[in-house]
C-alpha cells in the first residue's frame, strides 16, 4: 500500500461517543462524512440480522432502504435534547424495514392477484399468460396510441 492511502478503521458496532462527534460535523457541514456513512450502513446492516429481518429475500434492498431513510432525516435529531444518536438511527432504520416490508407485501398480493385471475385477463384483454409477454408483438389498438 502507498503511504498517502488512509486506513480504513474497520467497525464491527457504533457507539454513542464515535457517534456524536460525526453528526456534530454533519449538523456543521451539512455534509455525511464517510465514516459517519459506515456507520449507518453498520447500524442498518446488524438490524437486519434480527430475527424480525433475517429470513427476507429482499434484505439488501431493506438496508439500502434504511440507509437512505437515515440520510433523509437525520438533519432532525437534536443533540441539545438526546445524547442517544444511535437509539434515534435504529429506530429510523427499524421503521423503514418495516415499511419497506409492508410495500413488498402489497406488491406481492397484486401479482397474485392477477396471477389467479389470469384466466380472466385471457378472455376480456387477450393477454395468453402461460408464455411471456412479447413486447415486439403490438395489438392494433396499442399501435395508434402515442
Amino acid at each position: 500500500m502507498s503511504e498517502s492511502l488512509e486506513e480504513v478503521e474497520v467497525l464491527y458496532y457504533v457507539r454513542n461517543k464515535d457517534l456524536i462527534p460525526e453528526i456534530e460535523n454533519f449538523t456543521e457541514t451539512g455534509r455525511i462524512s464517510e465514516n459517519l456513512g459506515r456507520m449507518l450502513l453498520l447500524i442498518a446492516k446488524n438490524l437486519s440480522h434480527k430475527s424480525n429481518f433475517i429470513n427476507y429475500t429482499w434484505k439488501e434492498d431493506m438496508i439500502q432502504e434504511a440507509v437512505f431513510t437515515c440520510c433523509k432525516y437525520l438533519k432532525n435529531f437534536d443533540l441539545d435534547k438526546s445524547n442517544n444518536p444511535f437509539a434515534y438511527i435504529t429506530t429510523i432504520c427499524n421503521h423503514a424495514f418495516v415499511n419497506y416490508i409492508n410495500k413488498q407485501k402489497r406488491h406481492s398480493e397484486i401479482k397474485d392477484t392477477l396471477f389467479n385471475n389470469r384466466s380472466e385477463l385471457e378472455d376480456e384483454v387477450g393477454i395468453y399468460t402461460y408464455k411471456a409477454i412479447d413486447y415486439t408483438v403490438m395489438s392494433d389498438d396499442m399501435k395508434n396510441v402515442k
